[in-house]
C-alpha cells in the first residue's frame, strides 16, 4: 500500500487516475502505429499500376519497352480470317468494327524470342478487357483447319490460354504493315489508327504496361 502511495498522489494532483494514463499511452501508441500502416498502405496505393498518368509518362515508358510510334495512318477495312476457339470453323471480321483499340501480334512456333514472350503476352491478354488481341503467324497464310490444329496444339502444351489464330491469308497484314522480323506487335486505336508497334519481344508483365498503353490510346 504504502509503494503505491506517491503513484495515487501524484493522480490526485494531476486529477486523473493511474489506470486513465495507461489507457492514453496505450491509444497513443494505436493510433502512432495506425497511421503507420496508413502511410504504408498510401504509399503502396500510389506504386499500384491503376496510378493515373499523363500521356507524355505513357508514351516515356511505352518506349523504355520498345515501342516506337509510326506515321498515323488509318487502317484499311480489311476482313482476315480468325479461329476464337480450338476446333471452330474460320470466321471472316473487320476487328475494326468492334470500336476497340487492336493489339496485332506477329509471331512463329519456330522463333525463339516469340516463344518466350508468348506465355506473358497471353497473360496480359487475359488480364485485360480494353484491347482486343490478334495472334498472327507467318506459318498459316492460308485458313488451313490441319495447321491451325498444330497451333492450338503448342498453345495447349505451353498451357497458353486466352489467344486466338488467325490466318495471314497471302500475307496480306504483314505486307501492309511491313513486318519484316518478328516477334512484332501493332497497336491500332479504336478508330483504326495505326499508332505504333513494339519489335522484339516485349516484357509484357510489366507493372506498368496496361496502364501506359490504356492512357496512351485515350
Amino acid at each position: 500500500m504504502l509503494a503505491i502511495t506517491p503513484l495515487l498522489f501524484w493522480a490526485w494532483l494531476n486529477n486523473e487516475s493511474p489506470l486513465e494514463k495507461e489507457d492514453v499511452k496505450e491509444d497513443v501508441v494505436e493510433n502512432t502505429k495506425k497511421r503507420k500502416s496508413d502511410n504504408t498502405l498510401e504509399q503502396k496505393n500510389k506504386k499500384r499500376p491503376g496510378t493515373k498518368l499523363t500521356k507524355d509518362k505513357a508514351l516515356e515508358i511505352l518506349f523504355q519497352l520498345g515501342f516506337s510510334e509510326l506515321p498515323a495512318l488509318q487502317f484499311p477495312a480489311l476482313i482476315i480470317s480468325i479461329q476464337k476457339e480450338q476446333h471452330s470453323n474460320f470466321q471472316g471480321i473487320n476487328f475494326l468494327d468492334t470500336k476497340k483499340p487492336v493489339l496485332l501480334h506477329f509471331w512463329a512456333t519456330w522463333c525463339g524470342p516469340c516463344k518466350r514472350e508468348l506465355p506473358a503476352f497471353a497473360e496480359f491478354v487475359s488480364s485485360q478487357d480494353v484491347f482486343d488481341a490478334y495472334t498472327i503467324t507467318s506459318e498459316l497464310r492460308t485458313a488451313d483447319p490441319s495447321i491451325a490444329e498444330k497451333i492450338w496444339t503448342y498453345y495447349n502444351n505451353n498451357k497458353i490460354y486466352g489467344l486466338n489464330v488467325c490466318a495471314d491469308i497471302g500475307a496480306t497484314l504483314s505486307s501492309l504493315l511491313g513486318v519484316n522480323g518478328i516477334p512484332a506487335t501493332f497497336l491500332i486505336s479504336s478508330e483504326g489508327i495505326i499508332l505504333g508497334r513494339f519489335l522484339g519481344a516485349v516484357d509484357w508483365a510489366h507493372p506498368d504496361m496496361t496502364n501506359a498503353l490504356m492512357t496512351y490510346v485515350k
